[in-house]
């Protein structure tokens, strides 16, 4: 197999995106502010593991505000047992999306102790992270998305935040106990609300990016208007869920996977797989196979999620932090997100295996996608059979062939297009 005939796809929905994210941040949480803190009170900001867009302008906003409010701004990692499950891997992994003490104008202080903060009525316990519970006051900030898990009228936000990002790797792990008894959402919303009751939050930010990777929106909420805000911005957030405009692919290639772009290292949104990677999250597109092709660099080698996929490459595998994959996936009580696909030498042997796989006999019948990440699928490669099948044409335009789904030297595929 040498050659797949192939075009390019491009999406076309263009939504308005902010000019200046920072001075957004900044007036946004400046209204909220306003008369709720004290002059010097020492306030932590949450910082956490995903990219968001804009994220340490962003940040630097929020931080700006709360000086604009006669505060001393902090930043405290709050990701759960990401970046390793220890103080250095957290920092290690804001650093990796530009978040520093200079990008975000404050100082990050990070450790992983925490105290208890009380019992939810399911009897669950909650924790939060020493330094922001000693803070005179807190801020929730968080990127609103659809979660990879499951669906609710809240999913990963500010809510999620409170609870399993400041929660640290003790009340990540507890609270993903307690979701086998108890249900996701009523164990982050019951959380969240000790949390609001028991601590000095005085605010919560939630930002919401487009699917091409700006920040649409940029909304602050007192502490008592963080649900109702949190439930709005889902609706408005799901606009911009990235899908395979496809009812079923026999290949779906993944050029990237990592931490940072989903908690699942590829969204299950857009795979439409759930994390044992073998039933569907969602009903399309169906996907045969998947071949993920390498792990990113700000991902600090935790590749939970790739047993999403059937295939992967050994620069992939060899990439792979063991540890720090093992202690994501056993917090999160979802062991199958560990489990290691065929390793292939190259992407022309993964192809090989996974059409075979799929039952394809006839290349030209192959119905093949090339994405970069699963956040951003505003561009994809798509095979001629698979052009054929394209849903939504309206949104969709086919934007010139393309060799990249062809091998080149060492049997790789081409280089990824850059996104027009």
């Amino acid at each position: 197999m040498d050659v797949i005939a192939a075009g390019i796809v491009r999406d076309t929905y263009v939504a308005p995106a902010i000019a200046d994210p920072q001075q957004a941040a900044r007036d946004a949480l400046a209204r909220v502010l306003s008369g709720r803190i004290a002059r010097g009170a020492r306030v932590a900001i949450t910082a956490g593991s995903r990219g968001i867009a804009n994220g340490p302008t962003l940040l630097r906003g929020l931080a700006a505000a709360v000086r604009d409010a006669g505060g001393e701004p902090f930043f405290v990692p709050a990701m759960g047992s990401h970046g390793g499950g220890t103080a250095d891997g957290q920092l290690a992994m804001l650093m990796s999306l530009g978040i520093t003490p200079e990008t975000v104008g404050a100082p990050i202080v990070s450790a992983m102790d925490v105290v208890d903060v009380g019992v939810t009525p399911a009897g669950v316990p909650v924790y939060c992270d020493a330094r922001a519970a000693r803070a005179d006051a807190i801020v929730i900030a968080n990127r609103i998305k659809p979660h990879t898990h499951f669906a609710g009228t809240i999913e990963s936000g500010m809510l999620k935040m409170s609870a399993i990002g400041l929660g640290k790797a003790v009340g990540a792990a507890t609270y993903h106990a307690a979701f086998t008894s108890h249900g996701y959402e009523q164990t982050i919303r019951e959380v969240a609300a000790v949390m609001f009751a028991r601590l000095p939050v005085v605010a919560g930010v939630g930002f919401v990016d487009d699917h091409r990777g700006s920040t649409h929106a940029v909304e602050a909420f007192a502490a008592d208007e963080i649900v109702a805000g949190e439930e709005r911005l889902l609706v408005e957030a799901r606009a911009f869920l990235s899908v395979l405009p496809f009812d079923e692919l026999d290949l779906l290639v993944v050029d990237e996977m990592g931490k940072e772009l989903s908690g699942a290292g590829m969204d299950t949104n857009v795979t439409a797989r759930s994390m044992d990677g073998r039933t569907q999250k969602v009903a399309r597109p169906l996907i045969r196979q998947l071949f993920v092709r390498d792990l990113t660099m700000e991902s600090h080698g935790n590749a939970n999620g790739v047993g999403i996929a059937d295939f992967c490459s050994r620069r992939l595998a060899d990439k792979i932090d063991w540890q720090a994959t093992y202690l994501n996936a056993m917090t999160s009580a979802a062991p199958a997100g560990a489990r290691l696909p065929v390793v292939c030498a190259n992407d022309r042997e993964a192809v090989n295996y996974a059409l075979t796989a799929a039952g394809v006999e006839r290349l030209a019948d192959a119905r093949v996608a090339r994405i970069k990440n699963t956040l951003h699928i505003d561009a994809m490669v798509v095979s001629a059979a698979a052009l054929a099948t394209l849903r939504n044409a309206e949104r969709y335009v086919v934007a010139g062939d393309s060799d990249a789904l062809t091998f080149g030297p060492g049997d790789d595929f081409a280089g990824f297009p850059p996104v027009a």
